[in-house]
């Protein structure tokens, strides 16, 4: 170690340095004003230390923190929980700002990767990641804060967006996407659980989010393989099995457009393999008693939800759609009350989000199972007109 640098060496008796990084590019060396915070905490030696006598966190766990951490944040409640992690809302000792901070497993090795591409972006349509502590055992990833919640709990208690609605939201996703595209990063599981609000304002920023599953390339036009991402926004190139690139990022977008101005799923099925022929051959209906945008809104759904993604528009062009970059259309459907909304009548087909299971670790892909349904899926999409991402 010498000053901010890892040096690695092929041997101890060797001098020849192999790589050197920057530490504080993922992990943090705090900077203490030892005047102000010498009553408050002891020497930042990097273990784990009790926060104390903090009622609102229960789990014994969650309260050991990073001396570091806590010399620097104090740490207020728990904010969420998962199967392999929680988030911990802390507030900065100096400057009384709020973050989050999501403690995993020091071993966890899709946070890597998470943490490798958010070390990277800047902008302020994609969560920011503010410096990570490391100790033995765990990391401590301390993040932006947004506290508007999910963009799947507003659509759920509102039924659906009215289309001025949607169209805020979707410029801000595509603002986002355009800046992560623009540096080779696809992001793979793009859905309204993983798209969070600043805060609670009807003019929220919105933040994209959970990058477990992103991809860097290395180089322009570079295609990706792996299958990954969730069943109902995946899309027609991953479940044929051929080699795709961050269009599938637009089909998702399609989805979520989609979902903003009905409620409803464009594809839905709990039988995988219509769900995923329902998919392939863009199997999806504007049903009126629950659709409400426009016809220049349809327009740009039927654009992204394309399956030959070499025809798909980019992030870059469909900002530039008519849906949202031309003048407001008149003939715009208005939402109705989310009490009204949750009264009409619905098929299989038309189910409200709400009724979707939520993505968690146990509704994702599942590469082996595409692999079985990959040769018939491609003999159906043969005999459609819609077989086009070769």
């Amino acid at each position: 170690l010498m000053g901010n640098h890892c040096l690695s060496s092929p041997s101890p008796s060797s001098t020849k340095t192999h790589s050197a990084t920057l530490l504080d590019r993922l992990f943090a060396k705090t900077r203490l004003d030892h005047n102000a915070l010498v009553q408050t905490c002891p020497p930042p030696v990097g273990g784990e230390m009790p926060v104390g006598d903090c009622t609102v966190l229960k789990d014994r766990a969650a309260m050991r923190m990073d001396s570091r951490l806590v010399c620097k944040y104090e740490v207020l409640s728990v904010i969420g929980k998962g199967s392999f992690s929680q988030v911990v809302r802390v507030q900065h000792r100096m400057t009384k700002k709020y973050f989050a901070v999501k403690l995993v497993a020091a071993d966890c090795g899709s946070i890597n990767n998470e943490l490798q591409i958010l070390s990277r972006v800047r902008h302020q349509f994609v969560i920011r990641l503010e410096e990570v502590f490391k100790s033995s055992t765990r990391l401590f990833i301390v993040m932006e804060m947004a506290t508007g919640g999910e963009m799947y709990e507003r659509v759920v208690a509102k039924g659906r967006y009215t289309e001025s609605e949607a169209k805020d939201a979707t410029r801000m996703l595509l603002s986002g996407l355009q800046y992560l595209h623009s540096i080779r990063i696809t992001h793979r599981d793009l859905k309204p659980e993983n798209l969070l609000y600043a805060d609670h304002s009807p003019t929220a920023r919105l933040l994209i989010t959970d990058f477990g599953l992103a991809h860097q390339s290395t180089r322009p036009l570079e295609t990706m393989t792996e299958t990954c991402g969730t069943p109902e926004y995946i899309a027609p190139e991953l479940l044929l099995r051929v080699p795709y690139s961050d269009k599938v990022d637009m089909w998702a977008v399609g989805v979520i457009s989609y979902i903003l101005l009905s409620g409803i799923m464009p594809f839905d099925d709990d039988c995988r393999s219509r769900l995923y022929t329902h998919i392939i051959t863009a199997n999806y209906v504007y049903y009126p008693q629950f659709w409400s945008g426009s016809e220049l809104a349809k327009s740009f759904v039927d654009c992204l939800l394309n399956t030959n993604s070499m025809e798909r528009l980019s992030a870059s062009d469909a900002i530039s759609h008519e849906w949202l970059s031309g003048r407001e259309d008149r003939r715009v459907v208005r939402t109705r009350p989310a009490s009204e909304y949750s009264q009409l009548p619905r098929t299989r087909s038309t189910r409200s989000i709400r009724s979707v299971t939520r993505s968690d670790h146990g509704h994702k892909v599942d590469p082996r199972e595409v692999d079985q349904m990959s040769t018939d899926l491609k003999r159906i999409a043969q005999s459609t007109k819609h077989y086009g991402v070769f």
